[in-house]
């Protein structure tokens, strides 16, 4: 029944995307308990920091893997993927803050949580903005 979804494109890429995001999340963590354990940095800045180096590797790595898309785009591929993302990075944020300040949730579990509710958007928004193909290209 597995094989009969991942013979779809969409599908695939979903999940390969999921892995991506398991792999950024485990960056985005470990920078984030680096910088605010180890360092002693506020919750907040630490969060910057973890999710901007995340999101680096999150774009190359969607762009070539989940994607396939080797096309010379790098700068303008990046600057969408990065809009993208400040949409996200400030909705993430403002989840992670009221959660920590006003819920009282464990600052960790507030991460997952904020994570967990961008998963949709970063999906369909790169899938058909940032890494859309050029049908120009697709045709020959």
């Amino acid at each position: 029944m597995i094989e009969k979804y991942t013979k779809k494109e969409i599908v695939r890429q979903f999940l390969k995307f999921c892995l991506v995001g398991i792999l950024n999340t485990i960056i985005d963590y470990g920078v984030y308990l680096f910088f605010s354990r180890a360092l002693g940095l506020y919750f907040l800045y630490a969060n910057i920091v973890s999710v901007l180096v995340a999101m680096t590797f999150s774009f190359f790595a969607n762009k070539y893997w989940t994607f396939g898309n080797f096309e010379n785009k790098l700068a303008s591929q990046y600057l969408k993927f990065f809009l993208i993302a400040i949409f996200y990075f400030i909705l993430y944020n403002a989840i992670f803050y009221f959660s920590v300040k006003y819920l009282n949730v464990f600052d960790l579990l507030a991460k997952l949580v904020a994570i967990a509710l961008g998963l949709f958007w970063n999906f369909f928004a790169n899938k058909y903005w940032t890494f859309k193909k050029d049908l120009k290209l697709a045709k020959n």
